[in-house]
């Protein structure tokens, strides 16, 4: 699997081929019943991917077909959600009682006993979502593999990055002008896309781009840490008022107020230098990567194997010349 454009392919000949990698994948963690936790990930992820590649290409699409298709996309991610969920808070849940000022075990296993109540509830519901995502995805490959996408040019992908890129320098001031739950949010998914981006360009000079979509990495799991505690306490509070004392929930509180202090602070330096310049300037700079990667693939000498096949075409030439020689 190669979650990139390939210098020489056809834009919208790889589109279809990421697009349908990506669904081949989703679709097979889902079938998997070995680790389901795992396969429900691995398919977001999947779908994460599918709807970055969807946001890149959207100024070749029509309107209406790119909100159908994002509508269906994200409508597939909603029914893996809540048993996701419940896994991260699980995750969360473990690091705060790993943390020194620690959790008091009688708050963990009460909301321990929370998880286990709304996994019983969703299993009575049709379980955690799977069957009916396989049963989406195999109806949202239409457009990212008919013929709507024969006109993606590079320069659609060039606009695609220099929209969601200064959208995610907006977001990014927004979030440390008012800092809240729903500006951080905003953020980390406007950080996640443009980290996907990356990698999707980045066959103009892989080793550049690299340490872009490392630290665009880096950003998205601090902000994705944070969200989680987020959802953990939202949880508590939701879910909680018969079995979660108002101590429980202060101590709760303080804990994923105190992580989310340490995340923020890490994320803002990081967050300044991954978005110094402006739109203009990283999208100028990234089509003239790939400008230059292309020429300089044209320049380059053929193929090992190419040669390869040469050589005994000369080879036989040169016995040749030697027994003409001794004759």
């Amino acid at each position: 699997m190669t979650y990139r454009f390939r210098l020489g392919e056809p834009i919208g000949t790889a589109v279809r081929r990421i697009a349908s990698e990506q669904f081949d994948m989703a679709e097979a963690r889902l079938a998997c019943s070995e680790d389901r936790a795992i396969g429900v990930h691995d398919a977001r992820r999947c779908l994460k991917r599918l709807r970055a590649l969807l946001r890149l290409i959207r100024p070749a699409l029509r309107r209406s077909d790119y909100q159908r298709e994002m509508q269906r996309l994200s409508g597939i991610a909603r029914l893996l959600a809540g048993a996701r969920d419940l896994d991260v808070m699980r995750h969360t849940l473990t690091k705060l009682e790993q943390r020194p000022e620690g959790l008091p075990k009688n708050t963990a296993k009460r909301l321990r006993n929370l998880f286990a109540a709304s996994r019983a509830v969703r299993a009575g519901h049709g379980g955690d979502g799977r069957r009916a995502a396989l049963t989406h995805l195999k109806r949202a490959r239409g457009l990212l593999a008919g013929k709507a996408i024969e006109g993606v040019a590079f320069r659609h992908l060039v606009e695609g990055l220099q929209r969601t890129y200064d959208n995610a320098r907006k977001r990014f001031r927004r979030a440390h002008r008012a800092p809240s739950t729903e500006s951080y949010h905003a953020w980390r998914k406007a950080v996640q896309l443009h980290w996907r981006h990356v990698q999707l360009l980045s066959g103009g000079w892989p080793e550049a781009m690299s340490a872009r979509a490392s630290e665009a990495k880096e950003l998205a799991r601090l902000l994705g840490d944070d969200h989680d505690y987020a959802i953990l306490l939202a949880f508590a509070r939701d879910q909680g008022a018969r079995n979660i004392t108002e101590a429980d929930l202060a101590v709760l509180a303080a804990l994923c107020e105190a992580c989310q202090s340490e995340l923020r602070a890490a994320a803002k330096p990081r967050g300044a230098r991954l978005f110094a310049e402006s739109a203009q300037n990283l999208t100028t700079r990234v089509h003239r990567y790939w400008e230059s990667a292309v020429h300089l693939a044209m320049l380059a000498p053929p193929p090992l194997a190419q040669r390869a096949m040469r050589q005994p075409r000369k080879r036989s030439a040169a016995r040749q010349q030697r027994q003409g020689d001794h004759s």
